[in-house]
This record gives C-alpha cells, structure tokens and sequence, in this order.
C-alpha cells in the first residue's frame, strides 16, 4: 500500500513540475511565432521583392535605351536605375536565409568587386554572347557588379565612347537580362519557400527563428568586415583600400549599408510583434532589447554623420565616424549573435571567417 502510494505521489509530482515548466515558458504562450514569421514574409521580405522586380525592370529599360542610343542623358539616366536596384537588392539581403540561400541564387545576381579582367577577356573574346553564355561566367564576372564596372569605370565621354564597340553593347544587354531573369527567380522562390517558411515552428538549426536570427548576424558581420573594417584598414590589414568598397565605383557604397541595418532593424522589431517582444518575453525585462535600440540609434546617427560625402571619401580622410560606425556594428553583433541567440536558444551557424556573401 505504502509502494502503491508512493508511485502515486511520484505522478503527481510529475504532473506538478511539467505543469510549472509550461508556465515558466513563455516561448510557448506569449509569443506567436508563427505570426511572427508570417509578418516577416508579407510585411518585410515579399515587399522588398517587389520593389526590387520592379526597379530591375526598369534597370532593364534604361539599358536598352542606352544602347540604342548612347548618349550622356540616358546614360545618366542608366546610372540611377542600377543605383536603384543595388539600394533596393540591399533590402532584400535579410532574406537571404534557408531554402533561398542554398540555391545561391543571391550570389548569381550580386557578387561585388568585379572581375575586371575576366570581363574584359570576355568582350575581347570571339565567344557568342548570349544568356546561355552568360550564366557559365564566374559570379563576379556578371550581375549587378559586371554592370557597375561596364557603366561607372570611366566618366562620362569615356563610358559612352567605349560602347561603340558592338560587344560591350551586345554584353551589357545579356546582363540587363540575366539579372531581370534572376531578380524574378529569386521572387518566384519566396513566393513558393514562404508557406512552408511562415509554419516552420522548428526550434533546432533548420527552424525559421533560427534562420532569421542566423541572417542577421550574418549581414551584420559582413557589414562590419567587408563593407567598412577592411577598406578603412580596421580589420585584417591596416592598409587603407577603398577598392575593397561594395559599390566603390558608383559610390553608394554607405546607402547600402544604411539599407542593410534599416531592413535588420525592421525584422527585429517587426509590425506588431516583432524578436523584441519575443526576448522580453522569455528574459522578462527590457536590458537587451535597450542596448539594442541605444545601438541601433548610435549606427543610424554615424551613417547620417557620414551622409553628406561618400565612404569611399569619409574613409580616405579618415573621418573617426567610420571607426565609430565600425565599432557600433561590432556592438551589435555581441547583442545579437550572444545575448539575443542565448534567450531564444538559438545555435549560432555562421561566424566572421565564412566570408563574404
């Protein structure tokens, strides 16, 4: 009888602490994440995408129309639409993640620093220029970087004078329509990834909350070390190279930057609720979403800073905005990739040594 109690007693201790465990997770009833993630998709992703569809399109115009005529209006004109692109392809950057990353297909439309030389091989080449061609060369040798070089190289006489020559002109078109081809698969991939994305509840490394909270840290690394750290000559080396910029040749190498942050920023707060409301809800207190917020203002008040000169110049007369802003993001990153992955439980896959995206 006494055994028989005993058991009794150790069932209801059972049921005691599973029921007190349920209550001290909040993961579980004061945050739908599942909303969350859907709010990510239809407010912040599929949004960006479609901005970015249609500004490729027009990227796509401009193109034609300067090879029709090449003249310094439209080729101003050309010079905007791709500005307008790389801004918006920069949004877009936080949905690099998942499904979406491992087709590459990010890559395919925008591996920065061109590769010049290969490029010019190309177009010196007898090989038939067409899109089956094209999608063979190297990442770097097309998308968005090839047309950078082709458009912002030389000034103004220079770049229009060059495009007499029939293949430069033929090759620009091929890449105008590569990348409309790619920037509407990349669309059309959301679109079929995002339901299965929105219900992905997984708590482990293939869960969406992980993939969200991964691609932050991930952009934000690559902010700090290949975009700023390593062509002021704060990361890796000491030597200043500006030619290591993203976007050094159009030079909006900082509204890129101000994009990325901005879209980080947006996932983290979200609409109505957002990875802040999921933190507080789980540390029951507002100290890390705090120091985030203070981060984020000082980021956002060294690129305003910044804002009335290009990074390429800020860097070159070694304005300490540009080692403040470095240091700012760093901040970040210890409050994402320690703080903020240690409340939610989430296992950091990437680190610095990754490289580039």
């Amino acid at each position: 009888m006494i055994k028989k109690t005993n058991i009794y007693i150790s069932i209801i201790c059972l049921f005691l602490i599973i029921a007190c465990n349920k209550e001290d997770n909040p993961q579980n009833d004061n945050f739908d994440i599942v909303k969350y993630h859907e709010s990510y998709t239809e407010n912040l992703i599929l949004p960006y995408l479609s901005n970015l569809v249609t500004n490729t399109t027009k990227l796509n115009e401009a193109i034609s129309n300067f090879a029709i005529t090449p003249n310094e209006a439209n080729l101003s004109l050309l010079r905007d639409a791709w500005k307008e692109v790389a801004i918006s392809f920069s949004k877009t950057q936080i949905g690099n993640l998942g499904d979406i990353q491992m087709s590459a297909v990010y890559l395919s439309i925008y591996s920065w620093d061109a590769n010049e030389n290969k490029i010019d091989e190309f177009i010196a080449s007898s090989t038939p220029i067409s899109e089956s061609e094209i999608i063979t060369l190297p990442a770097k040798s097309r998308g968005l970087s090839a047309i950078e070089y082709l458009i912002f190289e030389n000034d103004i006489a220079s770049t229009i004078n060059s495009f007499s020559n029939q293949r430069r002109k033929d090759f620009l078109l091929g890449l105008g329509e590569n990348v409309v081809s790619k920037i509407n698969s990349l669309d059309n991939q959301w679109k079929s990834y995002s339901n299965s994305f929105i219900n992905n509840t997984s708590t482990g490394i293939n869960g969406s909350i992980n993939f969200i909270v991964n691609q932050m840290n991930f952009l934000l690394e690559n902010v700090r070390r290949f975009k700023v750290g390593e062509p002021a000559g704060i990361e890796n080396s000491s030597i200043v190279d500006v030619t290591l910029l993203q976007a050094d040749k159009s030079e909006i190498s900082l509204e890129m930057i101000k994009e990325n942050i901005a879209s980080i920023k947006t996932a983290y707060y979200g609409s109505a609720e957002g990875l802040d409301d999921y933190v507080s809800s789980i540390a029951k207190n507002e100290d890390v979403n705090e120091a985030i917020a203070n981060t984020f203002s000082a980021i956002e008040n060294n690129i305003a800073s910044l804002s009335n000169s290009s990074l390429k110049n800020a860097i070159t007369t070694n304005n300490s905005q540009v080692t403040a802003l470095h240091k700012n993001i760093k901040d970040l990153i210890i409050l994402i990739k320690v703080d903020v992955a240690s409340i939610l439980s989430i296992t950091v896959t990437f680190t610095d040594n990754d490289g580039d995206s």
